[in-house]
């Protein structure tokens, strides 16, 4: 039986029928015959008809079968895909490399070419600037005035016999203006000599100002060139009056046998300034001596109020300096400057 061909079921049944009616003839079956293909498309049959014109059999059912049954799988399957585009040569695909790979190209407009001047305007410009330059700078040379008997105007006249030039008596010869000038002498040098040790000291202070200025402010327990001992209130005090009469070295000029010839303590100053005459007040003035009762003096450096600003050795510190405000009426006699 074919596979194109259902079973018929009646058909046995017929055949069993006649077997056992008639015994004696046998009943020979009809061959079977394959059913005609089914297509499922005019061009799927077309196809069919023309392969059997070309093989000139009409194949068998099978083979129709299955034919059509791949023919309908094409047309399924070319249902379902998109149509693909032509495949390229390799020559298409390299054309079509080199055109994406190439830039774009650009348009550049042409340069514009600058037109040459002419030759004679460079030349004009050239005569112009050089005739302004000459005009602004001829003055300054070549223009110099001259003086009516002068040395030029002689030089001037005489310009064709300069080795006969006779100079005129007019002619004044220009005056000659000396700074007045004064050369020191040997004793004004000697006289404004300074120690080295002192001018240290005295270089940040000057008279009337604050400040431990006292030359000998380290030395030990002798006689100061003054006379006096060393870091003492009245070596202190002595130096400062040197100090203020502009006197910062030797030959000094206020010392004990000057100043206080008749006792170096200082409970005898101001006996000492009585003797020399010298003014006293209670009314203290910047520069004076602060006399204490109490054998102590001192130097005003200021006066504030009712109060004086004094400065001192061996008062408040033991043999050293220190400066401190007190109560005028707390000092026992101010003594002034000597003269």
């Amino acid at each position: 039986m074919s596979d194109e061909q259902s079973p018929n079921p009646m058909a046995d049944l017929f055949a069993n029928q006649n077997a056992t009616s008639n015994t004696a003839a046998p009943h020979t079956p009809a061959p079977l015959v394959p059913a005609s293909p089914q297509f499922s498309s005019r061009r799927e049959m077309r196809d069919a008809a023309a392969h059997n014109r070309r093989t000139g059999t009409a194949g068998s059912n099978r083979a129709s079968s299955k034919n059509s049954a791949k023919s309908s799988k094409r047309e399924a399957s070319s249902a379902r895909k998109p149509s693909r585009s032509p495949k390229l040569s390799r020559k298409e695909i390299a054309i079509a490399r080199k055109l994406a790979v190439t830039p774009p190209v650009r348009i550049v407009a042409p340069k514009k070419v600058a037109k040459r001047q002419h030759p004679v305007l460079g030349v004009l410009v050239v005569l112009v600037v050089s005739g302004f330059v000459a005009l602004v700078t001829m003055p300054a040379y070549a223009f110099t005035p001259v003086l009516p008997g002068s040395v030029q105007a002689a030089v001037k006249n005489s310009a064709h016999n300069l080795q006969a030039l006779q100079v005129d008596a007019t002619i004044q010869a220009p005056k000659v203006s000396r700074d007045a000038m004064h050369a020191t002498s040997d004793a004004e040098y000697k006289a404004q000599q300074i120690s080295a040790t002192t001018l240290l000291a005295y270089s940040s202070v000057g008279p009337h100002q604050a400040g431990d200025d006292y030359p000998w402010a380290s030395a030990g327990y002798g006689l100061s060139p003054l006379n006096y001992y060393y870091r003492q209130c009245v070596d202190f005090v002595a130096w400062r009056l040197n100090r203020d009469a502009g006197v910062t070295s030797a030959p000094w000029k206020w010392t004990w046998s000057t100043l206080t010839p008749n006792g170096g303590d200082a409970s005898q100053w101001k006996a000492a300034w009585e003797a020399h005459n010298w003014k006293t007040s209670a009314t203290p003035v910047v520069g004076s001596v602060a006399w204490f009762v109490g054998n102590h003096v001192a130097y005003v450096k200021s006066i504030s109020g009712s109060n004086v600003v004094i400065e001192e050795y061996n008062g408040t510190s033991s043999r050293s300096y220190a400066m401190r405000t007190i109560p005028i009426d707390t000092v026992g006699r101010f003594l002034y400057p000597p003269p």
